[in-house]
């Protein structure tokens, strides 16, 4: 039961960082598209 919740914490967390990479990556290049 608690290895569940961990794994489940785990692939949440890791979900989380790849959303907020890409999110920073995203805004770093819609900056750059809109200032040349």
């Amino acid at each position: 039961e608690k290895t569940d919740i961990q794994r489940a914490s785990k692939v949440r967390s890791t979900k989380g960082l790849i959303v907020h990479a890409f999110g920073r990556l995203s805004a770093a290049f819609l900056n750059y598209a809109f200032n040349p």
